[in-house]
C-alpha cells in the first residue's frame, strides 16, 4: 500500500472525499515528521512507537569498487510495533 492507497482507504471509510482525506494523512504525516524531528518520539497506542535513532559514524564499504569507506554519522528513525498490530498481522484472536 502506497499513500495514494491510504488516502483512499480511509477516504472510503470514512465517508470524506479523497482531497479531504490528502490534507488529513498529510497532516498527520507532517506531524510525525516535526515530532520526530524535533528528537520525541511518537506513541500510537496499539499500533507502535517511532523513536528518532542517532547513527554513529562507521566504516563501510563502495560495492561498486570494494573500497572502504567512512559513512557519516546521521539521524534515522526506528519503529517498534505495538502489541495489537503484531495480532493483526499474525491473524492472532484475542
Amino acid at each position: 500500500m502506497n499513500k495514494t492507497d491510504l488516502i483512499k482507504y480511509v477516504a472510503t471509510h470514512t465517508g470524506n472525499t479523497e482531497c479531504c482525506c490528502r490534507r488529513m494523512v498529510d497532516a498527520v504525516l507532517d506531524g510525525m515528521a516535526e515530532g520526530l524531528s524535533d528528537g520525541e518520539g511518537i506513541t500510537l497506542q496499539g499500533f507502535g512507537s517511532f523513536r528518532p535513532w542517532a547513527q554513529s559514524q562507521r566504516l563501510g564499504r563502495n560495492p561498486r569498487t570494494g573500497e572502504n569507506c567512512l559513512i557519516t554519522p546521521r539521524m534515522s528513525v526506528r519503529f517498534k510495533a505495538g502489541k495489537d498490530l503484531l495480532k493483526v498481522m499474525n491473524k492472532q484472536k484475542e
